[in-house]
């Protein structure tokens, strides 16, 4: 049985791992694997079950719209769970957006669900980096069913995954208010990607330099009632997630992640390595339960044993050359902000509705 008394705010199932897309940088392999009904639904039971009111459900793949019968029964399922048990629970979807048609858009409107759109930046660097299977690009009919989407959904249930690779460093403060003149959404997170091309010391540099420009114009639009969304501050203002990471935290809260077979890790590059790897990073199945070492414990930010838990875990991990220092310095400035809007907030109407809405704009 799955430990339940342990408070889990997240779970992220990758439904398959199957794509429309030939994305240049993306790290899943392609193994066409497909998570079963039992497996998903044993995922939303842990989640559901487990200590705690507010809940996100993250539907990834491959692109999880091939899966769309799957994602039909997840859902239902999972509403009816969240009533049983009264509790708050968000159903996100991140997708390519490629296969967006009327049905799956009627389905999206009536269960409440959040979607989640992944972007380059520009049409010409989108289409290079996001090539889709018989097409010659891909950018023109995303926008396009994001303005489907913007149509029928409010803005604060759609998201976009702005990919920041290395090559595109000088361009990303361009590339970011780009997305947003397009007016489908205001909620951004930057999806850093680590494994593609390398960050050199200039490429960290860069983003550093554009990211604080972006965070002091986000906080500037704040005083003048314009509001500007970035995935981890909302994170922090709504349930304080950053600081819980940059303290004792319990990974088990936020980052379980249920691939195809059932098998579980905190990361989505944790389970592609070899046999040796995959042994060392799974910390269960969702049919058999957390491994003992983490199924049997309380987090305790005072304990060593908790301080020492996620470093073992991560620590035979190394393959993230100097991405990890642009992914630290994107949550640690997002902190610093968070901590600005919060005290502006005690003083200023502006940023009190800011705060107010950043708690409903999660669908990471």
């Amino acid at each position: 049985m799955l430990k339940k008394s342990k408070e889990i705010s997240k779970i992220k199932l990758t439904l398959t791992t199957n794509c429309n897309a030939n994305c240049s940088y993306c790290f899943v392999e392609k193994t066409k694997e497909r998570m079963s009904p039992e497996v998903a639904r044993k995922s939303v039971d842990l989640l559901i079950e487990s200590t705690g009111k507010e809940k996100l459900l993250s539907l990834y793949g491959g692109e999880p719209f091939l899966e769309f019968s799957l994602i039909e029964n997840i859902v239902i399922y999972a509403r009816e769970r969240e009533k049983k048990f009264k509790k708050n629970l968000i159903i996100s979807i991140c997708s390519n957006l490629l296969l967006l048609d009327d049905h799956k858009l009627a389905f999206i409107k009536k269960y409440h669900l959040k979607v989640t759109v992944s972007i380059v930046g520009k049409g010409l660097d989108h289409n290079k980096f996001r090539g889709a299977k018989g097409l010659i690009g891909s950018y023109d009919r995303v926008i396009g069913n994001m303005a489907k989407l913007a149509a029928v959904l409010p803005r604060a249930d759609i998201g976009i995954s702005f990919v920041v690779l290395p090559s595109l460093s000088s361009k990303i403060e361009d590339y970011f208010f780009h997305i947003l003149s397009l007016k489908l959404s205001n909620n951004i997170n930057f999806e850093i990607i680590q494994e593609f091309d390398r960050w050199k010391d200039e490429d960290c540099k860069k983003f550093v330099s554009a990211f604080q420009s972006i965070l002091l114009k986000v906080v500037t639009k704040i005083g003048e009632n314009d509001f500007i969304f970035i995935n981890p501050i909302s994170w922090e203002l709504g349930r304080r997630k950053l600081t819980e990471t940059y303290g004792v935290s319990c990974q088990v809260k936020y980052n379980i992640e249920v691939y195809p077979s059932g098998d579980m890790a905190f990361s989505p590059f944790l389970l592609n390595g070899d046999d040796a790897e995959k042994k060392h990073f799974s910390i269960g199945n969702i049919k058999t339960g957390l491994n003992e070492n983490f199924s049997n414990c309380r987090l305790d930010p005072n304990s060593e044993k908790c301080e020492k838990c996620e470093s073992n875990y991560y620590g035979n991990y190394s393959r993230t050359d100097d991405a990890s220092f642009v992914v630290e310095s994107y949550g640690k400035l997002s902190l610093e902000v968070a901590k600005k809007i919060e005290l502006l907030s005690k003083r200023n109407s502006y940023f009190r509705e800011y705060v107010r809405y950043a708690k409903k704009n999660l669908c990471f």
